[in-house]
Formats: C-alpha cells, sequence, structure tokens
C-alpha cells in the first residue's frame, strides 16, 4: 500500500493506460481524480474502483482548456484536500504529412497531446508544492523518439512532451517535485485498436504490429501503469528529467 493517503490526479483516465493507472494506484491504496472528457467513461471507471474497494472521484474536462484544468486540479483538494502526483494520459492519434494534414488537425493535436499536458501542470504542481512535492508522468511514445510515416503532427506533439518533461523536471527539482515521462511502444488500447482499424482487420493489424516488438507481441496497459506507480514512488527518487521507453524492445531493434 504504497499510496496511503496520497491522492493523485490522472488524465485519460476513462479507458487505456490512464484507466490502468487509475486503478493500480487505488489498488495500492491511493485516492484518485479519474478525469476524462467523456464523463460516463469516468464515472464508470470510478465506480469500478469503489467496488473494489478503493477510493475515487469522476471529473470531467478538456484538457485544452484552462478553466477545466484548473477545475481538474481543484476536485483533488476538495475530495481529498491534498493533491501529490499527476499522471498525464489523455491524447489522441492522427495521421497525414505536412501536406495532408490540415491546419485544424495540427492544431488540435498540439493542443491535447502538448498544451494539455502545460495546463495540468499549470494547476496540479502549485497543490503538489503544498504537500511538500511528489510527481509529474507524462505519457509521450516512442514516435516521439523514432517514428514512422504520416504522423506528422502527432510525433510533433509526443517529442513536444519529452521537451516539456525535462523543462519541468529542472524547473521543480530543487522543490522535491520530480518529473519524468513514458514512452510506450504499441500497447492494447482504444487508440491503439483505432490506428488499427486504419490498415485492416484489427486483430490481425495487433498481431502484425506485436510482431514488430522483439518480445513478440503488443503491451498491455497494466505493464504502463506499473511504470508510473514506480516513477511516483520514492524507489525512483534520483530519477527526473528522463523518458523512460517502454516498449519490448521495439526501439531496440535494428529492422
Amino acid at each position: 500500500m504504497r499510496f496511503s493517503n496520497k491522492t493523485a490526479v490522472i488524465t485519460g483516465a476513462g479507458s487505456g493506460i490512464g484507466e490502468a493507472t487509475a486503478r493500480a494506484f487505488a489498488a495500492e491504496g491511493g485516492n484518485v481524480v479519474v478525469a476524462d472528457l467523456k464523463a460516463a467513461h469516468a464515472e464508470a471507471v470510478a465506480a469500478r474502483i469503489r467496488q473494489a474497494g478503493g477510493k475515487a472521484v469522476a471529473v470531467t474536462g478538456d484538457v485544452t482548456l484552462a478553466d477545466d484544468a484548473k477545475h481538474i486540479a481543484e476536485a483533488a483538494i476538495d475530495s481529498y484536500g491534498c493533491l501529490h502526483y499527476l499522471c498525464c494520459s489523455a491524447g489522441l492519434q492522427t495521421y497525414g504529412t505536412v501536406e495532408t494534414t490540415d491546419e485544424a488537425t495540427w492544431d488540435l493535436t498540439l493542443d491535447v497531446n502538448l498544451k494539455g499536458m502545460f495546463l495540468m501542470a499549470k494547476y496540479c504542481i502549485p497543490e503538489i508544492r503544498r504537500q511538500g512535492g511528489g510527481a509529474v508522468v507524462n505519457i509521450t511514445s516512442v514516435q516521439a523518439i523514432q517514428t514512422q510515416k504520416n504522423v506528422s503532427a502527432y510525433a510533433a506533439s509526443k517529442a513536444g512532451v519529452i521537451a516539456l518533461t525535462k523543462s519541468m523536471a529542472m524547473d521543480y527539482a530543487t522543490e522535491n517535485i520530480r518529473v519524468n515521462c513514458i514512452c510506450p511502444g504499441s500497447v492494447d488500447t482504444p487508440l491503439l485498436r483505432f490506428g488499427a482499424a486504419q490498415h485492416g482487420p484489427v486483430e490481425d493489424v495487433l498481431k502484425s504490429w506485436g510482431n514488430m516488438h522483439p518480445i513478440g507481441r503488443v503491451g498491455q496497459p497494466e505493464e504502463i501503469a506499473k511504470t508510473v506507480l514506480f516513477l511516483f514512488s520514492d524507489d525512483a527518487g534520483f530519477i527526473l528529467g528522463q523518458a523512460i521507453v517502454v516498449d519490448g524492445g521495439l526501439t531496440s531493434r535494428l529492422l
């Protein structure tokens, strides 16, 4: 029960990596703010946590809007009186080259995947500071460092998360606030399945993508969640400003 009497805000927690992280954090005794754009998804995850004996509240919000980001941070204080951790997992996948990506798609991708992390940190870090410190973990992607074709806006947004993470880590290191990010490979989430559907039958595509990873499969959300909890924990006390790659060996593969 590493996180008893500790509180975490987790965005994008209505599904995928965010949901797995929320459930794992609550299972170790923590209080969770389950934040998601989709109210029904957030409520469902919070309800499952409470049914399992954990503590969770659902908050609906758009991380690209300052008022919503502030509301999510305030929900932690209103519900639990404290905030120690932030995991930014809200994101979206878009496709296109610089020629085929329209301006609206570019703006939306950067807003959700990068600006959303800036806004959540802006309003959560002051509350984390009041508790004497804590940790922030941003979820980015291996495509921040090694990319494929036809994902110009997505890759740019995810690379920006690494730079933002490193800058934040330098700004808050002396305040006992550790900031890191995780670069997952292919992880079986609704977002990945959406992407797979653009290329053919979903299960066939996921199997093909899994075979690209030396481990021979795609990852599971719970595997990324375990890494988030490690970076939250005191065991990671000397780790900050890092982009932790959790990809089944994908980026180590030569061909």
